[in-house]
C-alpha cells in the first residue's frame, strides 16, 4: 500500500474482481441506449450501462429498435467512463460506456434501442 492507499494496480485488480469477467465471458452482450451522439473522427456514438456480457471492438453487433426494425453495425470504439482501470479495447457488464458504431446515423438511434453482441462463450482467459 502506498503513502495515499492503494497503488494503481491493486485498484484495477480488485475493479476487475467486482466486474465479475469470467460470467461476463458466458453472456451474450447487451446495452441500453441512454444517449446518442456525433464525434468528428469517430462518428456516431451511443452511450449507455451495459446490462450484460462484455463487448470488444471490431465486433459486429445489431441495434434493435423500439419499433421493431434491426439495424447492422460494427463497434468500432469502446469509451469506458471509469478510471479504475486501463482500457483494453472492452467494456464489461454494469460499467457505463460509448460505443463508436460504424454505418449508423445518429438520427437512426434513439433512447431505449438495445445494442445486442451474440458473443456468449465466445472468448476465454
Amino acid at each position: 500500500m502506498g503513502l495515499f492507499g492503494k497503488n494503481k494496480k491493486e485498484r484495477e485488480k480488485e475493479y476487475m474482481n467486482r466486474l465479475d469477467v469470467p460470467l461476463c465471458l458466458k453472456e451474450d452482450f447487451e446495452l441500453i441506449i441512454d444517449d446518442v451522439f456525433t464525434i468528428m473522427g469517430v462518428g456516431t456514438v451511443a452511450t449507455g450501462n451495459i446490462s450484460t456480457g462484455m463487448c470488444r471492438e471490431g465486433e459486429n453487433a445489431c441495434v434493435y429498435k423500439t419499433n421493431g426494425g434491426v439495424l447492422e453495425t460494427i463497434i468500432t470504439t469502446i469509451d469506458i467512463h471509469t478510471k479504475e482501470r486501463k482500457s483494453n479495447g472492452c467494456g464489461y457488464k454494469t460499467e457505463h460506456v460509448g460505443l463508436g458504431l460504424r454505418g449508423v446515423s445518429k438520427e437512426q438511434l434513439e433512447k431505449g434501442d438495445r445494442v445486442i453482441v451474440k458473443n456468449a462463450n465466445m472468448y476465454g482467459m
